[in-house]
């Protein structure tokens, strides 16, 4: 067992015991938020820093409703030849009180607050709807691929929502793509699987992402029914000055050949990254070399320009 303390002192900290107490709490959820099992004094930041998420939050639970939030698509293309295959689909959330914020700002609070869920369902429905649209128009080759957070996977109803988000748009599910986090498999990762199992009986493609930052284990990724690992930005910022990380980059890739999964390539933003991504014989890119995420009106015109 652990402990996290948050200390609070009359009188710099409160005239009354409510106040002590309601500071003390505060200072408590920063020891938390610093890796808990520690203890943090009271600051009067901690105070605005608890008004600002509150505020936040209760403008984030109206967003969807308001028509704030919208979907951004980033082009994933074949290293080899410059084919585009996909799309990753990225939230943001456009806030006339806030202006644009980003989903590291507002992601967490929809997670802590439970909003991730009708967040999630309202993604992965407009996503679905695009996959559509793209068929409709010669271009169902293309997949849209969705990020999925932890606490989505772990509702009990999540396959079923996603088999009927697919219904009701009429979308292949051949045409969809799953991010999963490892963070998402570290909660019950025999529940997990077995929902991804699910998932891929369905038709829908899984993709593992975020790949070297979490808890990396070979065991979980031969049980994973994933077809695909994206390697995190942070290593591809490397490959310019690091040439052990130059190195591991490679194995990632090999060992992802290995378990035949196809490897996506994340934050390429360079000639010399692309360059050395072919010579390892990474498969697929992202990144703003090719494109920045952009909105669905220009991804028929990038899809256009692209033949």
């Amino acid at each position: 067992m652990s402990a996290s303390a948050g200390i609070a002192i009359y009188p710099d900290d409160g005239d009354t015991a409510e106040e002590i107490f309601k500071n003390a709490d505060s200072a408590m959820y920063a020891a938390k938020k610093a890796g808990k099992n520690c203890w943090r004094f009271y600051e009067a930041a901690m105070q605005r820093e608890a008004y600002e998420k509150m505020v936040l939050t209760n403008s984030l639970r109206y967003a969807i409703n308001r028509g704030e939030m919208l979907l951004h698509y980033q082009p994933q293309v074949v290293v080899a030849d410059g084919t585009v295959v996909g799309f990753e689909a990225l939230l943001r959330w456009d806030s006339p009180e806030y202006g644009s914020i980003p989903p590291t700002s507002f992601v967490p609070l929809a997670e802590q607050s439970g909003l991730i869920h009708s967040m999630g369902h309202w993604v992965l429905h407009e996503a679905c709807r695009f996959a559509r649209h793209l068929d409709d128009i010669g271009r169902g080759d293309v997949r849209i691929a969705v990020n999925v957070s932890p606490y989505q996977l772990a509702a009990d109803d999540f396959v079923d929502s996603v088999s009927a988000i697919l219904s009701e748009t009429g979308v292949e599910a051949s045409q969809m793509e799953l991010e999963i986090t490892e963070t998402a498999l570290l909660v019950s990762l025999d529940d997990s699987i077995r929902k991804l199992n699910e998932l891929r009986a369905l038709g829908i493609r899984l993709s593992l992402d975020d790949f070297g930052t979490g808890y990396s284990s070979l065991t979980y990724l031969q049980r994973l029914p994933a077809k695909t690992l994206k390697i995190d930005k942070s290593f591809i910022d490397m490959i310019l000055t690091d040439e052990d990380q130059r190195a591991i980059i490679g194995s990632i890739v090999d060992m992802a050949h290995i378990m035949k999964m196809t490897v996506v390539a994340e934050g390429v933003e360079t000639e010399q990254q692309l360059d050395y991504l072919r010579r390892c014989r990474c498969d697929l890119f992202q990144g703003y070399i090719v494109s920045r995420p952009v909105t669905e009106k220009e991804v028929i015109r990038f899809l256009s320009n692209r033949g």
